[in-house]
């Protein structure tokens, strides 16, 4: 049977497994798993929803690890083609399936990463329980000269986990693994003159080969380290950063240790100086929106990624009138497809939908769930509500138009191609934020929210 003559039966089940499979779920779960304002959404619009949360309900445990080798604590991964713990991960399928027992896989793997932490502030971006040093790549040959390092969302991470279970006091003991990841950043990837941070390369933020850097990391024939290292100032970075320094000291005021209140100023003062910085630098009037800078050049990047939304994501980053300029921007038709938000505009020369994962996930173009919540939740707390929900409900129907044509969900999608899924076939990580985005912004929580 093709997906096609599949939908209607599908359809008509769907609503009697969702009520079925509520029944099992905790009452803390089942607050969350209810159905939005029916008014909010169209018949489509919920049969999508109901469709996408039965999927994740019925996978979600597919991402849980019990402790494994080198790995002393539960943990959670990208099911499908991966098996390792990566940092980004690890914080959006930990939040999103919060009410289905992730909890405890989100601290686990937050305390993974902090037991992994070097005493100069080192650690990896993603943790092989079999491998104590290993090198991440999406090459399995490539061993590159300089590790990718962690992106800074561990702390922001635990802090997470801490709220929902009420206990701060689990990550108390990791609290100087904290501050060498902390002082790491200030004190190898700090450009004194702009005050802006950098990342080593394209493949360290994540977004493996956005057009922000023409050579994206080691493995490409262009790369020179003294030219290329160490460059790439851009508003993901610096957002994490502010996001992760005001994570720790919210963890201070919970535990109260002696010293705390300067401690926290201090901590706050430096996520005030990564704002201000950003404004300073990467903020362009003429745009209305966010670019990129690289520090060697000193020379600003002018391409429109989704990038230019993502200080909506930090707590009071952005001005009211930045705030409105970036919401207008993003919904623009190059940036705002059927499927969501572009990772590049369809006006960049370098725009493309190709199905790439080897050397490089593609961000030159395709639709990434985890950029499109990161701007649902940004677009939620400063205002923008009804774009917000726009953006989670398009989301929804490319995550469901995946299921419904292959049967599985891929790494990220087609935004021209109806829908179509591209690369990493069984991907299950952040695309489970499909599970709450949708009734989040209906109700107006952000659980990433520091």
């Amino acid at each position: 049977m093709n997906p096609t003559t599949r939908q209607p039966a599908m359809r008509r089940v769907l609503p009697l497994l969702l009520s079925l499979s509520a029944l099992f779920l905790p009452a803390q779960a089942r607050s969350i798993f209810q159905p939005p304002n029916p008014l909010l959404l169209s018949s489509t619009e919920l049969d999508d929803l109901e469709f996408v949360k039965t999927y994740i309900e019925a996978n979600a445990n597919n991402t849980f690890r019990e402790p494994s080798g080198v790995l002393s604590h539960p943990y959670l991964v990208p099911s499908g083609p991966y098996d390792q713990c990566w940092d980004w991960d690890s914080v959006f399928t930990g939040t999103a399936l919060l009410s289905l027992g992730s909890a405890p896989y989100l601290a686990g793997s937050m305390k993974n990463f902090f037991e992994a932490t070097g005493p100069t502030g080192d650690v990896t971006i993603c943790l092989d329980p079999s491998d104590p040093n290993p090198s991440c790549s999406s090459d399995p040959s490539d061993n590159p000269a300089v590790a990718a390092h962690a992106k800074p969302l561990l702390i922001q991470g635990a802090l997470i986990a801490a709220r929902y279970t009420g206990d701060y006091s689990q990550f108390l003991e990791y609290k100087d693994k904290m501050e060498l990841l902390l002082d790491y950043w200030d004190r190898e990837r700090k450009d004194e003159e702009t005050n802006l941070y950098v990342w080593h390369d394209q493949m360290e933020s994540g977004a493996d080969n956005l057009v922000t850097s023409p050579c994206p990391s080691s493995r490409s024939g262009c790369w020179v380290e003294k030219d290329c290292g160490n460059s790439l100032s851009s508003a993901d970075l610096m957002t994490e950063l502010y996001r992760e320094h005001k994570a720790f000291a919210a963890f201070l005021q919970e535990w109260g240790d002696q010293g705390a209140s300067d401690k926290i100023d201090k901590h706050l003062q430096i996520a005030e100086s990564i704002r201000d910085a950003m404004n300073t630098h990467l903020w362009n009037k003429d745009k209305g929106s966010y670019i990129a800078y690289n520090v060697t050049s000193r020379t600003p990047i002018l391409n429109d990624v989704y990038l230019l939304a993502f200080p909506l994501f930090g707590d009071d980053v952005c001005s009211t009138a930045q705030a409105q300029a970036v919401a207008s921007r993003i919904f623009m038709d190059d940036m705002m497809g059927e499927w969501g938000v572009r990772s590049t505009s369809s006006n960049d020369p370098s725009y493309n939908n190709d199905n790439l994962i080897t050397p490089y996930s593609n961000w030159q173009g395709p639709v990434w769930a985890n950029a499109n919540a990161i701007i649902g939740y940004g677009l939620l707390d400063n205002g923008y509500k009804e774009k917000a929900l726009d953006l989670a409900k398009r989301t929804i129907a490319v995550m469901a138009e995946d299921l419904r044509n292959s049967g599985t969900w891929h790494e990220c999608w087609d935004s021209e191609g109806g829908g179509g899924g591209l690369a990493a076939e069984g991907f299950l990580s952040w695309n489970t934020l499909g599970y709450r985005l949708v009734d989040d912004i209906v109700s107006g929580k952000n659980p990433f929210k520091i």
